[in-house]
This record gives structure tokens, sequence and C-alpha cells, in this order.
């Protein structure tokens, strides 16, 4: 009769500890708050200085900050600065925008576009442009770095991305570029690379190095556009 109680016992155990579901798999996640100082390099001149800040508000939504300002010989030519603002919100793992808004100041020219994102009725609704559909996975020039940043595409696969200048709905494909170890600000780091495939060299080009081991943080940004290189290194990051 033991011997039955206990194998009664064994067979509910197991059967309870089948029932209960596996932990879960993290899904991908941003620091509450972020601060990411960039030089801007054109060839061996350091032309500039970008700073992003990434903060979420109290909503879990992400408010999103960037300023491109000039440095050193560049700021002979101008005293224009580059501003970006954006809002954007994680959802499973996934980032989906909601506002975005590029302008500068000190320049003679206006310069601001506009896009907001509803993803409700599926449209981007511009400030000075018609209405445009909204593609599933559709990022922002500001908020792809940071989707890239949570689900960079695997070896051997692609991503078709929509993304949205305040003005522009364009279609780019992301690839895996391979790994290496970069001398960085932060020491000598593990990263892998992130490529822009662009079959018309006349397009302009991005790659992007994450830093694998440290939150797959953005630690050089390289674009390639009518034939001039420039390339964002990162100086410092506070918030990790």
């Amino acid at each position: 009769m033991k011997v039955l109680a206990m194998t009664a016992v064994v067979f509910l155990l197991l059967t309870v500890t089948a029932l209960v579901p596996a932990p879960a798999a993290e899904a991908p996640a941003l620091p509450a708050s972020l601060e990411l100082r960039y030089s801007l390099q054109y060839g061996s001149t350091t032309a500039g200085r970008v700073v992003k800040t990434l903060k979420r508000e109290a909503d879990g939504s992400y408010r999103l900050d960037s300023r491109s300002t000039p440095l050193g010989m560049a700021k002979v030519f101008t005293s224009v600065e580059w501003l970006e603002e954006g809002r954007f919100e994680v959802l499973r793992g996934k980032l989906r925008p909601l506002s975005f808004l590029e302008y500068r100041v000190g320049a003679d020219k206006p310069h601001r576009h506009s896009a907001r994102f509803d993803w409700k009725a599926k449209q981007i609704i511009y400030e000075n442009w018609p209405k445009t559909a909204l593609p599933p996975g559709t990022q922002d020039q500001g908020s792809i770095l940071f989707a890239l940043m949570l689900n960079p595409p695997a070896p051997g696969e692609k991503q078709t991305i929509h993304v949205s200048s305040g003005k522009k709905l364009r279609v780019y494909r992301y690839g895996h570029a391979g790994t290496d170890t970069l001398k960085t600000a932060l020491g000598t780091l593990k990263v892998t690379i992130i490529e822009r495939l662009t079959p018309d060299k006349s397009e302009e080009n991005l790659r992007v190095w994450l830093a694998t081991e440290r939150g797959n943080l953005p630690v050089r940004i390289t674009t390639r556009q009518r034939g001039e290189d420039s390339i964002l290194e990162l100086e410092s990051a506070r918030g990790l």
C-alpha cells in the first residue's frame, strides 16, 4: 500500500510540474534613461558632436531627443544645429514609433519635418504632406537605431523596414554583416555589424556596430552619401 501511495504522489508531482508553464523568454528591453555622446567625423576631421538622450515616461513610452552641433573648423562654415524629437513605445519587444520631428536652428531657411503614427487607423499623418498608409513594423529615422538595437537581424536574416523621414516613407533592407572586436571609449568590445543593403551605389549606405555584451549599444555608425563618408564614434554612454 505504501508503495502504491508513493507512486501516486510521484505521479501527481510530475503531472503538476508538467502543467506549470515554463518561464517566458524576456522580451528585449531598453534602459529607463540613456545618454549617448558621439563625435562626428569626416575622414580624419572631427566636425561635430551628436548627443542622443532616451527617457522612459510615466506611461511606459519613451522620449528620444537628438542634437547635432558643429565643432572645430566646421564652425567656421556653419552654426546650424540639427535637432530631432521623437516618441515611441515597446510592445512585446518590438519598437513602435508614435511621433517624430526634425528641425534646425541657426539656418536662414526653415526646415521642419514632422510625422505622427496612428497605428489604430494605420496612417502616418504628416504636418505638411498628405497622409500615408502605415505599414507594419514602420520606423522613423530616429527610432530605427533603437529598433535595430532591440532586434538586430540574425546571421543570414534580412529585415525589410519602412522608415519615415518625417516627410517621406522609404523601404530599406537590413542584414547581418558579420562580427568583430572594436576599440571604443568603453574599451575593446565584441560587436555585431548591421548594414543597410543598397544595391544602388548612389543610395545612402548605413552601417551600425552594436556592442553585443553591452545591450547592443550602438558604438559606431557610419553613413556614405554622395561619395562622402561620415562616422559617429561613441565618446560616452550614461544610463546602462
